[in-house]
């Protein structure tokens, strides 16, 4: 059982601090606090990097404990081990609480906001340690998380029916599996991505025609230049070098240009992009190959022409 689900809605912040001489809220770093059961990090497979989960004996009456993930060790204990150390959580009682365990940290703001998220500290606190007069209102919170080795959605009905109980006044519902809530978390980035292919084809398809319409209108207007060329023994191989080189010389001017402007623009896309360096080689290097096929394939229609043209028609034209 958990309060709040990562990847969904709701959150509970608490400010924290080391020691027990606790300053003012504004300055206490803040940390995502999760009410669990006992088998909870298990069942989410959240790993363990030190110390131990949550059991049976921690509740009311025994030492009041917490695990914490690793970013908040680093942010409260830099350099030192976690486990064993006080905290002091003014909002969780007068403490203080002790580290039992850390683990593995958990992407809770979703898979492309977690590292633009400005809180990303993550505790855990036993839901057997809930004060009485705060059970009936964290019970109204808790979600059920189930681990199953069978398709997720065949056994929705059997827990439905478990967890109605012999009273049949307790109600399973919006039953997500941990891709969906994972898929519904890149939904802005999707659509941006969706939304700029869309932008970036047209622009591509414009650029293409762009290049064509000038360097069929370059051909045209040297038509007698090219005849005079064959005519004086220039290979048409040769005078399709030449119009593609012309042709090309301004779109690999507005590379360069282009990546130049990407590069210093990346600050302002940098929160866009997720698991990609926003100077990411791999990446401009296979943009500008591409344009460059682009350009390419648009100079080579005209050049082509060009290159068969015949000379005397050509001079007659002129």
């Amino acid at each position: 059982m958990v309060d709040t689900v990562p990847m969904r809605e709701g959150n509970n912040q608490l400010g924290y601090w080391p020691s027990p001489d606790v300053p003012a809220e504004d300055r206490q770093p803040t940390a995502l606090a999760t009410s669990v059961s006992p088998d909870y990090l298990k069942v989410m497979r959240t790993p363990l990097r030190s110390g131990r989960f949550f059991d049976n004996h921690d509740r009311m009456g025994s030492e009041m404990v917490i695990v914490i993930d690793d970013v908040m060790a680093r942010q409260a204990f830099p350099g030192q081990e976690a486990v064993g150390k006080p905290l002091w959580i003014p909002d969780m009682g007068p403490g203080p609480f002790k580290v039992i365990g850390v683990v593995g940290h958990v992407r809770y703001w979703g898979l492309a906001g977690d590292d633009q998220a400005q809180v990303r500290a993550q505790l855990y606190y036993p839901f057997a340690q809930v004060p009485d007069k705060l059970v009936r209102r964290w019970s109204e919170l808790m979600s059920i998380a189930v681990r199953t080795s069978i398709p997720s959605l065949t056994v929705v009905q059997p827990l439905r029916s478990a967890v109605r109980g012999a009273t049949g006044d307790q109600v399973l519902y919006e039953v997500n599996t941990l891709e969906q809530l994972a898929r519904a978390s890149l939904d802005r980035q999707r659509f941006l991505l969706v939304l700029f292919g869309i932008f970036a084809a047209f622009a591509l398809l414009l650029a293409t025609i762009g290049i064509y319409g000038v360097l069929a209108y370059l051909v045209t207007q040297r038509t007698s230049e090219i005849g005079i060329r064959i005519a004086l023994g220039a290979r048409r191989e040769q005078v399709l070098r030449l119009m593609l080189l012309d042709g090309l010389r301004p779109a690999l001017l507005g590379l360069i240009l282009g990546l130049a402007v990407s590069a210093a623009a990346v600050r302002w896309i940098r929160s866009m992009l997720y698991e990609t360096e926003p100077l990411d080689p791999a990446v401009f290097l296979v943009v500008t190959a591409t344009l460059l096929l682009v350009a390419a394939f648009a100079c080579l229609l005209p050049a082509w022409r060009a290159s068969r043209l015949d000379p005397m028609q050509a001079l007659r034209t002129e």
